[in-house]
């Protein structure tokens, strides 16, 4: 269950969810591409049916069978109503009747409420559920998070840890989800599409740049070194691998990722050891031969990840 912590102990790596925005896809539409209503929002074709929804600050993915209709991750609040003009060109006027979170950040939870108000299942893990039900202060950003709606929180949701995932059926579809313990956040879920070979990872890949490390709900970079390891376990050569925002990845993409990912983490513990801090280590440039692959906001990265290697108190080697 999630930590609480007093207001100023969840202070800044809380606060940066928001800055998730950031993330944002830098590559253009595939071919076969469609714009939204508005133009913000891109469908993009993946496998039989089953199709991307890009917003400007993260992914859904939709699922239409004969007998259902399953999406994952709802979008921003701003993007709510376009995403369901969206899904109704999609769907011909059928219904979503699941609604998977990969986590709780407001850039995939901000159209809940109206899948919610319209009895949709909404299933995640409970700590998903939990954090969406808090109210809590972020001092840095001068911003505090309400709880939302009732009609916006998960409904079905689940407490284990199980290497076993959860399994759905979709119109004859097998559609399975598992929990990706203390990645991005303490509630990442995964969905794996098996007969599609399209695995939706949430927060626990960045599209195109640095993953976002949320300490102050649980993410730390042993989690989410962890977490990529486990979804490159269930990947082949052939599988596509969605991303918190941006276009679909392959197999070799997330294992350069991760490798990245186990290099910084690396020298960040090697200097943590001697004393430097967070601003000394981005001074010396601990992830400056990837930031033109991976973003510029390499800084927060490294933050992140030492306050998240100090809270939980979890150096690889001790001194």
């Amino acid at each position: 269950m999630p930590r609480v912590r007093d207001r100023r102990g969840f202070l800044s790596a809380s606060a940066r969810l928001l800055g998730a925005g950031v993330l944002a896809s830098l590559v253009g539409p595939r071919r076969g591409a469609t714009q939204g209503a508005a133009g913000v929002l891109t469908v993009v074709p993946l496998r039989d049916g089953l199709v991307q929804i890009r917003g400007p600050a993260s992914n859904a993915l939709l699922l239409a069978e004969r007998n259902g209709a399953l999406l994952v991750d709802s979008g921003t609040a701003e993007t709510s109503a376009e995403l369901r003009h969206t899904l109704n060109e999609q769907l011909a006027g059928a219904r979503v009747g699941t609604l998977i979170n990969t986590h709780w950040h407001p850039d995939h939870t901000g159209g809940n409420d109206a899948f919610g108000k319209a009895g949709a299942k909404i299933a995640a893990h409970e700590n998903t559920r939990l954090w969406m039900s808090t109210e809590y202060y972020v001092d840095w950003q001068h911003r505090t998070y309400e709880p939302r709606v009732p009609e916006a929180l998960p409904n079905a949701t689940f407490f284990s840890s199980d290497p076993q995932p959860l399994a759905l059926d979709i119109g004859g579809e097998h559609v399975e989800y598992g929990h990706l313990r203390e990645a991005h956040t303490d509630g990442d879920v995964y969905v794996h599409f098996r007969e599609r070979n399209v695995i939706v990872a949430g927060g626990a890949v960045g599209g195109g740049a640095y993953p976002i490390l949320d300490p102050a709900t649980g993410g730390w970079i042993g989690g989410l070194v962890e977490a990529q390891a486990k979804l490159l376990a269930l990947a082949n050569d052939e599988t596509l691998i969605v991303p918190h925002s941006g276009p679909a990845q392959s197999r070799a993409e997330l294992e350069q990722q991760l490798a990245m990912l186990r290099t910084v983490r690396e020298r960040v513990e090697n200097l943590m050891r001697k004393g430097r801090s967070a601003a000394e280590m981005i001074a010396a440039g601990v992830t400056a031969e990837f930031d033109a692959r991976y973003g510029g906001d390499g800084p927060r990265f490294i933050r992140n990840m030492y306050d998240g290697l100090w809270w939980t108190g979890r150096l690889t080697n001790s001194l």
